[in-house]
């Protein structure tokens, strides 16, 4: 089939949630329209090789080893002229890789989903460079600062609130759109609990508790799993581990000691959608991509340990919405869930029901219908 359009997604591996969203916006663009083409680029392509390896494994280790200093620039970047006068600096040295590489692939549109390349496409839009119609799809369930760039032709964003905010940082209403965070089409069909436990080999009668550490598998879930085994209820933990390897073996070693739970440790799962159906409830950081995942899914979430910055503010959206609960500690954690499974359903159904009310499992189509509209389509 004779392709008759590019669109161009742009995202950055800082986290796998905006890599995901791109992913999931493509393959529903291909899908309304499979005579338009759909190239992905890492923002990371436009740094040297060793600075974009410093950049992200400093990022990384940041939010592992001091959350506060994220937290705390994550608010001054969010206020700060100096914060803003910097993002331009920035997109001012890598534009002109950028703008190379767009010669190189010459799209019809660009959809980006980080802020990083938001800057740079901004950059080039303001110097007359694009031409082009460009999209910007946040992941979170707010907007950072330094998200904003006027020069940007459309937003999609996850709520409604979104759009007021960038309504007062100069985007005006009719460039924004409330489509929710894409997520995988897989989502979008409806899920059977029965079917998603025989397909992970649990039992279908007890309840299933899913701890997800995104892909990095940061959380302490060793702590998690015996915090839950302590409760003495018959629970299934499914704990992914995502790419760390060494904490999946952990897990591992843990699961043949335990009385009562069973525990089913995984590393790195693309199955995600089957995951989340098969679970009673989700034990997890506040990422955006996995809590647009949770929603789709109707599932309650547990919130554990939200860093300052972008996760402290997803988790007060999500728990003021009453799709979530958060927890400080394994024991508080345990101790909640163990509530929610053991006491009268109406704080699951609650739960729930809000999740259900806030997901946009349609997110994706969404975007892409918005794209085509942009290409005239």
């Amino acid at each position: 089939m004779e392709k008759r359009g590019k669109v161009l997604f742009v995202s950055a591996p800082v986290g796998a949630g905006h890599v995901r969203a791109a992913q999931a916006a493509g393959a529903a663009l291909r899908r309304l329209a499979p005579d338009i083409e759909t190239e992905f680029a890492d923002v990371f392509a436009f740094f040297s090789p060793r600075l974009g390896r410093l950049l992200l494994g400093g990022y990384l280790k940041v939010l592992d080893i001091f959350p506060q200093v994220y937290g705390a620039a994550y608010g001054w970047g969010n206020s700060s002229r100096v914060a803003l006068a910097g993002r331009a600096a920035v997109s001012g040295c890598l534009a002109g890789r950028m703008a190379g590489y767009l010669a190189a692939s010459r799209p019809d549109a660009i959809v980006v989903t980080h802020a990083t390349p938001a800057g740079l496409v901004a950059h080039l839009a303001a110097r007359g460079e694009i031409a082009v119609p460009t999209v910007a799809v946040v992941t979170d369930f707010v907007v950072h600062r330094l998200w904003v760039y006027p020069e940007l032709g459309t937003y999609c964003v996850a709520n409604e609130a979104m759009r007021d905010f960038l309504a007062t940082a100069g985007v005006p209403r009719d460039r924004s759109m409330a489509t929710g965070i894409p997520v995988d089409e897989r989502f979008a069909a409806a899920g059977d609990r029965a079917a998603a436990r025989a397909a992970l080999g649990l039992r279908p009668e007890a309840s299933v508790v899913l701890v997800m550490g995104g892909g990095a598998g940061v959380m302490p879930m060793a702590a998690i799993v015996a915090a839950l085994e302590a409760l003495a209820l018959p629970l299934q933990v499914v704990a992914v581990a995502g790419r760390n390897e060494a904490l999946r073996r952990q897990l591992a070693a843990l699961a043949g000691g335990l009385r009562h739970c069973t525990l089913l440790p995984l590393g790195f799962a693309d199955n995600v959608d089957v995951l989340m159906t098969a679970a009673d409830v989700l034990v997890s950081k506040p990422g955006g991509m996995t809590a647009a995942e949770a929603l789709a899914r109707g599932l309650p979430l547990v919130i554990f340990r939200p860093i300052p910055g972008v996760e402290e503010a997803n988790t007060a959206f999500l728990t003021a919405s009453g799709a979530a609960l958060r927890a400080e500690s394994a024991n508080e954690l345990a101790a909640t869930v163990g509530g929610l499974l053991t006491a009268r359903a109406d704080g699951l159904a609650a739960l729930r029901a809000a999740a259900l009310s806030l997901g946009r499992p349609a997110a994706a189509a969404a975007v892409a219908r918005l794209v085509l509209d942009r290409l005239g389509k």
